[in-house]
């Protein structure tokens, strides 16, 4: 039985889909040409050069097969493919040399641990004058490698997040049920990045975070699962120290950061950061915005920012605080102001995830005056949602009971 490589629709990219089908179009009755998807990780690469395996196996295409796509560490060894004789589809043909289009798809993102980019096939010369069409993924600021001399037509696609109508659509995919409002602030935290989006719904699930409740899943809690945690370290640990350093820094300054102010924090020059801000904009966590860096999405950012350890990022905050106070300096807003005893119940309620509805009936109070107070908090923190609310809230826990640990010491 053949496996299946698109356990879902792919959501959001009817735009890009059209041009691949136009590229394979033309490959076809004009001759050879390259398709350069470029995008930073996670953001779909992989899935579309995938669907554009399907597409070409409808229009003939041969030199591909999709379980050449699994991950050869975790693949059986299985009998090679046989080829398809184009125009037959389904029915094998003699294992000799492509007769008609072929397409070539290089994912020059998925790298071995400690290897060269790994391909879907090895390289090869094809005689006879049949059409070759390449599908390059890469990273942003990372050029695809290709055959010299390669001729015809060429067109780059830029791949950027999914949209909130489409994000919302692969979260339901995923969980089954439409989000409750408290889960659809998560997800647009996640700034329509699909693998972010994955991560943070799969982990959740796992972690029992989730539960359908009047056909509709609800967030029990506002803690990110430890899998989206695992996998940011993980994606940090294969960046360059100056890049790691950068990325960690600047997630404390906002998520909006004038790099005049970052270079002060390091102690450094503008100039001296361009090669680790290069090494930035190409992971496409950051990207540039004028004299600023400006984050992708919110929950990014505070993935970097909670993957330091509490007392090393309490210093750097203290450190920007003292630089803010000295040179007017520009930074993360300070600890927080003291909670009242109510104001800490109503952030509570929240964080178990109740409605206006209910936390009015739970305090005795109508729904418009916990509108107001919260609506208070959200402005006491510089916040417009109850996911930013509770984040503040815990960092401002989080800073009371280090203080309290600095005065009895």
């Amino acid at each position: 039985m053949n496996s299946t490589f698109t356990p879902m629709p792919l959501r959001g990219r009817e735009r890009e889909l059209r041009l691949i089908r136009e590229v394979l179009e033309y490959g076809r009755r004009s001759g050879p040409a390259v398709l350069s998807i470029e995008g930073m990780p996670g953001i779909g690469k992989t899935r579309l050069l995938r669907e554009a395996a399907v597409l070409a196996d409808g229009l003939g295409y041969t030199g591909h097969h999709p379980d050449q796509w699994e991950d050869p560490r975790r693949r059986r060894r299985r009998p090679a493919p046989a080829r398809h004789t184009p125009g037959r589809p389904g029915r094998p043909g003699r294992c000799h040399g492509p007769a008609g289009p072929v397409l070539v798809l290089v994912d020059d993102t998925r790298r071995a641990v400690d290897g060269p980019p790994r391909m879907p096939f090895a390289r090869r010369e094809w005689t006879g004058g049949d059409p070759v069409v390449w599908l390059v993924a890469h990273r942003p600021g990372e050029g695809p490698e290709l055959p010299a001399g390669l001729t015809g037509r060429s067109e780059r696609l830029p791949l950027g997040p999914l949209g909130p109508s489409p994000a919302l659509g692969l979260a339901h995919d995923l969980l089954g049920a439409p989000p409750a409002p408290a889960l659809v602030q998560l997800i647009d935290q996640a700034g329509g990045h699909p693998r972010l989006l994955i991560e943070l719904l799969t982990g959740l699930q796992e972690e029992g975070a989730l539960e359908t409740v009047d056909g509709e899943v609800r967030l029990l809690t506002p803690r990110l699962p430890a899998r989206l945690d695992t996998r940011v370290r993980a994606t940090l640990e294969r960046f360059s120290p100056e890049c790691r350093q950068l990325l960690c820094v600047a997630s404390l300054l906002g998520c909006e950061v004038v790099y005049e102010d970052l270079a002060q924090m390091l102690r450094t020059s503008v100039s001296a950061l361009l090669p680790a801000l290069e090494e930035v904009a190409a992971t496409g966590v950051v990207r540039n915005d004028g004299g600023r860096a400006v984050f992708s999405n919110p929950l990014l950012r505070r993935l970097i920012a909670d993957s330091m350890p509490d007392s090393l990022r309490l210093s750097l905050q203290r450190e920007a605080a003292a630089l803010r106070a000295t040179a007017g300096f520009v930074a993360a807003p300070p600890a927080g102001p003291e909670l009242s005893e109510q104001q800490r119940v109503l952030v509570g309620l929240v964080r178990e995830g109740l409605t206006n509805q209910q936390i009015a009936r739970r305090l005795a109070l109508s729904p418009h005056t916990v509108n107001y107070h919260l609506r208070r908090l959200f402005k006491t923190f510089g916040v417009s949602s109850r996911i930013d609310l509770l984040t503040a809230a815990e960092h401002l826990d989080t800073a009371g009971r280090a203080a309290a640990r600095a005065r009895q010491n």
